[in-house]
């Protein structure tokens, strides 16, 4: 697949999220769920749906750990 300028691939962005999320203690899983979402509303002119979507994911995780 040929990618264009400033693109990456999806091994490339899955390196970038378990680097980050390690470097600040935060499951891979959550930002890969935060990245997914924000994915879909790139380019959009109302993107008010996406703070719900982070929030919905940050819930989870918590909710998950908490059990």
């Amino acid at each position: 697949m040929s990618y264009a300028e400033g693109e990456v691939d999806d091994e490339e962005i899955r390196n970038l999220i378990e680097k980050y999320a390690e470097e600040h203690s935060v499951p891979a899983e959550l930002l890969t769920e935060i990245y997914r979402a924000e994915s879909q509303v790139v380019g959009m002119d109302r993107r008010s749906s996406i703070h719900k979507d982070v929030q919905k994911a940050i819930e989870s995780y918590v909710e998950d750990g908490e059990e």
